[in-house]
């Protein structure tokens, strides 16, 4: 019984001594033999342990003959058509048998056992997630405006925003990651050396070329699609000058640029700029660019920092907001996204160009979209928005990204460092179109003759869809830190996407068994939006006395998903695999009519 708690298993006495006693070839062959397994008796003692019933009865309801513990070529080739949405010919049937079936005379018989079954409906093709949609997929070649867009905030910091480490790690950690967009915040430093911190806070700093350098080596390791420095400028003019060398020399041909004028009425597309950086910031007046003998200019000061815990520093900071940044030339013609102050939907339609971005803060973006979410959809449409979190959210916390996904929000900028369940929806999100950082907007948010509105859903123009998801079982789940007493686990399944589509549902709870748990409870909603849901799964340690614990989670698009019974694999708090931890889940989806 020790060995079965070791393995997070609790079961009853009399069928663990049962199980022991069939394994225990030894003892059965002479009872004066001791209580004890073999390496080769422990192993049978395990794969008795880890049968799976739920399998079983798969193979038999597929099985031609109902006294038959074996799928034939037939079978199997009905089993793929009728359970997992598969057309096979025979011969693809038995290259399934070939591969999986654990016994060299069944494949000699071309059948599949349950074992084979079961080693086949763990195997990746099998996996809740769609082989499609782990390559880019999407068409690459619209303006960048059209895209969702892997984002980061003061990527620079691992932990918190007030004290902080800084470090170049966090850069290449984003980048491996798959975020395209980073943040700098650049502030003079000692020696005429610009450096990255928090301004107005006590985090460490590094050296802003430090950070190129190891954006340049780790932008494309992950995707080949554009990455955005996106650059919170503090700096003197004469240490501008200095960003400008650094971004030019250590950059050299990957620096994006494109000249901001008139004569630009839509952005280039993620394929034109594949294995480029782009610079966001702020840029002096066109006319001022052009102008020959002009050194430096006057922009808007809009400093990020000034939204701060201590209300003291953030009188004294948002006083600074009216005033002006002088900008050297020569860092302004690097920006090929120009920051904009945003004044109103009205406004940006009739005056900014394609090229001109605003960025909200999330208490903004929450009062734009409860006030008027069509008109966010539309400012998307031809505008980049960036969304970044309260600044009273020193402990690096993240908001929900949902909504403003929902409104067409392109960069909505997370606080990488932090894992939870917002950063999990959001990288969930982003395992679509290859996890290649870049995914294309649904028509609704792109097409301005749908006046598509989140919160109506006569404004979607798509059929809605039925979702029905059967948690069958559990199989290897671990116990919180991996040391404790044996879980009593239980599943909830939600549902991200519009306000019509949320929803939430939770298993009942399956004492003392974290081995392989069995539920076999089904959930069905209807889905409005399918192409903004993500499905998340999460499972849980129920404790009475105290707050359950997170065991580990997956998450994905609702359009990612495949039809059948599947196996998805659990991830940790911060997103890294937990092995062969999995649920087994039965999945559905049609379209209404």
């Amino acid at each position: 019984m020790k060995v079965l708690h070791q393995m997070n298993i609790t079961m009853d006495s009399r069928l663990a001594r049962k199980i022991f006693e069939e394994a225990d070839v030894k003892k059965r062959k002479n009872k004066q033999a001791e209580d004890s397994l073999d390496p080769e008796e422990f192993y049978h003692f395990y794969q008795l342990l880890r049968q799976r019933p739920e399998v079983k009865e798969i193979l038999k309801k597929y099985s031609a003959d109902d006294d038959d513990d074996f799928l034939d070529l037939e079978d199997l080739q009905n089993f793929l058509k009728d359970a997992q949405k598969v057309n096979a010919s025979l011969d693809e049937c038995k290259q399934v048998i070939e591969k999986f079936e654990p016994l060299a005379e069944n494949r000699e018989n071309e059948v599949l056992s349950a074992d084979g079954l079961t080693l086949f409906l763990l195997s990746p093709a099998q996996n809740i997630f769609n082989p499609e949609c782990s390559v880019v997929y999407h068409d690459m070649t619209r303006p960048i405006t059209e895209y969702f867009i892997d984002s980061s905030h003061n990527t620079y910091l691992m932990l918190d925003q007030l004290r902080g480490p800084s470090s170049t790690e966090a850069y290449i950690r984003a980048l491996l990651k798959g975020c395209r967009c980073v943040e700098l915040d650049i502030w003079d430093g000692a020696n005429n050396e610009p450096v990255i911190f928090h301004g107005h806070t006590l985090t460490s700093k590094i050296l802003f070329k430090d950070a190129i350098i190891a954006c340049k080596s780790y932008a494309f390791k992950s995707s080949q699609f554009p990455v955005i420095l996106s650059l919170e400028n503090h700096c003197s003019v004469e240490q501008q000058r200095v960003v400008s060398k650094h971004l030019r020399e250590i950059l050299g041909d990957m620096l994006a640029t494109i000249e901001l004028n008139d004569s630009v009425t839509e952005m280039p597309s993620p394929r034109k700029l594949r294995g480029r950086i782009i610079v966001k910031g702020k840029c002096l007046a066109v006319t001022d660019c052009n102008a020959d003998n002009l050194d430096n200019g006057e922009v808007s000061d809009e400093d990020e920092a000034a939204e701060i815990v201590d209300e003291m520093v953030h009188q004294e900071v948002t006083t600074k907001v009216a005033k002006k940044l002088k900008l050297a030339k020569e860092l302004s013609d690097l920006v090929m996204l120009k920051s904009v102050h945003f004044s109103d939907f009205a406004t940006s339609k009739m005056k900014h160009k394609c090229y001109e971005m605003s960025s909200f803060v999330e208490k903004k973006t929450s009062k734009l979209i409860g006030q008027d979410p069509a008109g966010f959809v539309s400012h998307n449409q031809k505008h980049l928005s960036r969304i970044y979190p309260n600044g009273m959210r020193t402990d690096s916390s993240n908001y929900d990204p949902i909504d403003p996904l929902n409104c067409g929000c392109q960069i909505v900028a997370l606080n990488y460092q932090t894992s939870g369940k917002p950063m999990q929806l959001y990288k969930g999100k982003f395992l679509d179109n290859g996890g290649c950082g870049y995914i294309l907007k649904p028509k609704a948010l792109r097409d301005p003759t749908l006046n598509f509105n989140p919160n109506d859903p006569t404004t979607f123009g798509c059929k809605p869809k039925s979702l029905n998801i059967k948690v069958i079982s559990g199989q290897r789940l671990p116990k919180p830190g991996g040391a404790g007493e044996v879980i009593d686990p239980y599943v909830c399944v939600s549902v991200h996407g519009v306000p019509s589509d949320t929803m939430k549902w939770k298993t009942r709870i399956i004492d003392n068994n974290g081995f392989n748990p069995l539920w076999n409870e089904t959930f069905t909603t209807r889905i409005h939006m399918p192409e903004l849901a993500v499905i998340q799964f999460v499972v849980k340690d129920y404790d009475q006395r105290s707050k359950n614990d997170f065991i580990g989670q997956y998450t994905l698009p609702l359009t990612c998903m495949t039809e059948g019974f599947r196996h998805l694999f659990l991830t940790d708090n911060d997103g890294e695999s937990l092995s062969v931890a999995a649920l087994f889940v039965h999945v559905s989806i049609a379209t209404e009519s």
